[in-house]
């Protein structure tokens, strides 16, 4: 009696055979390994007092050329945007640095521990997906999501913020929702 197999999708007849899968394990080769872990170069697994002060200062160091860098990448977007309410030709580059901004933050944001800024670049980038140009409200969405991610870098707001800040979060995505048409 053959049954339909809401998995895939398929009608099954009991009697037929069943493939056998072909799978090979290779185990990784000695010099993979050791490239991996970095004998050589790398740190032990043990780490000493000075190796983990090392780390820690490299880790600092990346957060703050993070800081510095979306810092400024955010009030150059910003000054683009302002720069495309006043004149419409520049709304499609102003679009396309958005989208370029939302994507980096988006998927740096919660390395660095500000899952917030990842929240809200998410929000972002939600909303000037596939978008080619933007109208005035939609500019000054763009611009109020721009705001609040420099607030928070500004703020040093690690971790998901309050309630306030989970608030803002959705009174963005609400926004950002309501004026989404026309899309160009």
């Amino acid at each position: 009696m053959t049954h339909y197999d809401w998995g895939s999708g398929a009608i099954v007849k009991p009697d037929a055979p069943k493939k056998k899968k072909n799978v090979q394990i290779i185990p990784a080769q000695t010099d993979l390994k050791r490239r991996a872990v970095n004998f050589i170069k790398g740190f032990d697994i043990n780490l000493s007092p000075e190796q983990l002060e090392e780390l820690e200062q490299v880790v600092q160091r990346s957060s703050e050329t993070f800081v510095r860098d979306v810092g400024k990448d955010l009030m150059d977007c910003r000054r683009q945007i302002i720069q495309a309410l006043g004149d419409k030709t520049k709304r499609s580059d102003a679009v396309a640095s958005s989208s370029d901004l939302a994507y980096s933050v988006k998927a740096l944001g919660g390395t660095f521990q500000y899952p917030l800024m990842t929240q809200i670049a998410k929000s972002l980038e939600t909303f000037v997906a596939d978008r080619t140009t933007a109208n005035e409200k939609q500019l000054l969405v763009i611009q109020l999501h721009i705001d609040s991610l420099y607030v928070i870098l500004a703020g040093r707001v690690t971790g998901f913020g309050s309630t306030v800040e989970q608030a803002t979060v959705a009174a963005l995505t609400k926004l950002a929702e309501r004026h989404e048409l026309p899309r160009e």
